[in-house]
């Protein structure tokens, strides 16, 4: 008898196994908190968003700055030689990306050594990354032999280091509260009528509104006020920051930022388009709003100073950009120079990254102005 009455139902695919994880931990637990609903989504071993695809580029689902123009990681790279520089060419400094993506920015820095600062490109390269896919797309776009990858900061060698970290604490899982009456409460993330979404939780203890820097003698919050505390970013500040305040070094930390966290900046995107945050877990990017007044508390508690920030704009054209893109726009043609300029737009005009987005800089426990930074950024 022909079976097609009775068709074979679809293979369940990544999102469908991703929703069947949160649903039976939802039924055994109770409701997650919303950094363990993303930890799930975007790092679970087999099923998560950055384990089995390279989100990255006009195919995936959203595009990096590096992506954008190769100008933007030759101006990191010129900033780091400068730095490397001034800081008396260590010997044994180590260079350092967290969330490299596809390697295009360390591509990019590597490149411009070459011609401005060759002792870099000797220099061992370490990345933070844990997608197995981006670490082969790495090893093919970035040509070194000394690469060195991790799954976290913890085991980067304790030496001086000279790093980049580009939209890479943005995609750290992030907790929510939220203000209900005279209390700030845990936002959680629950089964309703069969569909995930958010209920409200306890009440933060004592402890927890000292560590998200919150209390709750608040006249004026309006009800439903969302904040957010990000517990991975402190600990990874801490290191990288320790290390450069033993050993000298620099950092940048480029994301899209603010200077606070009372705000909901959790967001999704598939395809380069807004989704909601429960739409086919696994298969959107999630993200948030960098609370860079956090990273200055954790740099600072381990013994570094935390320059900045600034927005991306003033920082790139305060290094340069501008004078760069009209020497490399001598060489194009008119096809060439106006995709030139239109990236240079996507990368510091305030209708696209260039005001969202803000640099901060680690370096060493002192005083002076960084190049790229004013004195009202120095705190």
């Amino acid at each position: 008898m022909s079976d097609k009455s009775h068709p074979h139902p679809p293979p369940p695919t990544a999102s469908d196994a991703i929703q069947t994880l949160l649903y039976n931990q939802i039924a055994q637990t109770g409701p997650l908190p919303i950094s363990q609903f993303i930890e799930i989504v975007l790092g679970h071993p087999d099923y998560g968003y950055y384990r089995r695809q390279n989100p990255i580029g006009a195919a995936g689902d959203f595009t990096t700055a590096a992506e954008i123009s190769g100008l933007f990681g030759e101006m990191c790279g010129v900033y780091l030689a400068h730095m490397y520089e001034i800081a008396g060419q260590p010997d044994n400094a180590q260079i350092v990306e967290l969330g490299p993506g596809r390697g295009s920015l360390m591509a990019d820095m590597r490149h411009i050594w070459v011609h401005t600062m060759p002792a870099m490109t000797n220099l061992p390269i370490q990345l933070v990354e844990t997608s197995p896919q981006l670490r082969m797309l790495q090893k093919q776009r970035i040509k070194a032999a000394a690469i060195a990858w991790h799954d976290d900061v913890h085991s980067l060698p304790d030496t001086a280091l000279f790093g980049v970290a580009n939209e890479f604490f943005d995609a750290l899982p992030i907790d929510q509260a939220i203000w209900r009456q005279t209390a700030w409460r845990h936002r959680l993330v629950t089964v309703t009528h069969g569909a995930l979404g958010f209920v409200d939780g306890t009440a933060l203890s004592p402890s927890e509104l000292a560590r998200w820097q919150m209390t709750n003698d608040h006249q004026d919050l309006t009800e439903g006020s969302i904040a957010e505390y990000c517990p991975a970013a402190e600990p990874i500040m801490r290191q990288m920051a320790g290390r450069i305040a033993r050993h000298g070094g620099a950092c940048l930390i480029i994301d899209y930022g603010k200077n606070d966290n009372l705000t909901d900046s959790l967001q999704a995107v598939a395809a380069h388009k807004p989704v909601d945050l429960f739409y086919q877990p696994g298969n959107a990017d999630i993200s948030h709003w960098v609370d860079f007044a956090a990273l200055r508390r954790a740099a600072i508690d381990a013994g570094a100073r935390f320059v900045g920030p600034v927005t991306q704009a003033d920082f790139l054209m305060a290094i340069g950009l501008r004078e760069r893109a009209e020497n490399a726009a001598r060489w194009c043609d008119a096809d060439g120079r106006q995709a030139l300029f239109a990236a240079v737009d996507r990368l510091v005009g305030a209708h696209h990254m260039g005001t969202a987005f803000k640099v901060g800089l680690i370096v060493p426990a002192g005083d002076g102005v960084p190049v790229g930074f004013s004195r009202e950024d120095i705190l």
